[in-house]
């Protein structure tokens, strides 16, 4: 028997190189004997590279980003029953993220802070410095003192959720397809249900925006996919919490512009 298994997802579109260096660095710096996992790699029916070498599923068709880590889980589902043993936690990851030598292992410390504090059902690793996100606040504080920082809000870059509180409130939503917005609702749920997310500061990863537009590797432009990814985002969370959406699920927004 497994000792809390955690199931690794990673989606792939035309990203060998990235989803590689991820997979391998897991493989390297967390121990089996302390953190006991599972990587599903994903690919999304690359057409312009080849898969990774690593690949779990392999898919005919690009379903976008939030129904690959959808259908990871599906795949975690069945490794479940045949198994006979629930995952602890899925740790969702992009190519878009990076690991950092120097901070090794930071899956293990995430796992065994969330198995200590039963409230916390999410948590992420710092944002290094040199970052390109618009979630300025889950850049590494140098200042912090407290190594997993608490938060209103975690993207999903490299995100680890509580199995069993994720699983509750239904996942991601799969019309959600460009996985604009299944961050915030995700940590909605978590606030709304008073659960904790955290920043695990003492452990960094580099984000690295729009890595595979910049090498013509997606098939539309950055511009495109923002667009696309804006409309549909704003029509599901309309047609779910209505036209003041942004103000219901980030209320820190409404608190900055008032301050403006």
């Amino acid at each position: 028997m497994r000792n809390d298994p955690v199931a690794i997802v990673l989606v792939n579109y035309n990203m060998p190189e990235r989803t590689d260096a991820l997979f391998e660095t897991v493989m390297k710096t967390v121990d089996p004997a302390r953190t006991d996992f599972d990587f599903i790699i994903v690919d999304n029916g690359s057409d312009s590279a080849p898969p990774s070498k690593h690949t779990t599923l392999g898919f005919e068709y690009n379903i976008q980003t939030t129904n690959g880590w959808l259908m990871g889980l599906h795949y975690a589902d069945a490794l479940e029953h045949i198994f006979n043993q629930k995952y602890f936690a899925y740790w969702i990851l992009i190519t878009s993220g990076e690991f950092l030598p120097k901070y090794g292992n930071i899956l293990s410390p995430m796992v065994d802070y969330m198995k200590l504090n039963q409230q916390c059902v999410g948590i992420h690793p710092a944002l290094s410095p040199d970052s390109t996100t618009v979630w300025e606040h889950m850049k590494h504080d140098p200042d912090g003192d407290d190594p997993f920082r608490p938060t209103h809000m975690i993207d999903n870059i490299a995100a680890l959720w509580r199995a069993d509180w994720f699983n509750s409130i239904g996942r991601f939503d799969p019309a959600m397809v460009y996985a604009w917005g299944s961050d915030l609702e995700t940590c909605y749920w978590a606030r709304q249900h008073n659960k904790e997310l955290r920043i695990f500061n003492d452990g960094q990863m580099k984000k690295v925006d729009n890595i595979g537009y910049s090498m013509d590797r997606m098939n539309m432009s950055a511009e495109e996919r923002r667009e696309h990814a804006n409309l549909n985002m704003n029509r599901i969370m309309t047609e779910k919490y209505g036209e003041d959406w942004r103000n219901i699920i980030m209320p820190w927004n409404k608190k900055e512009k008032s301050n403006d």
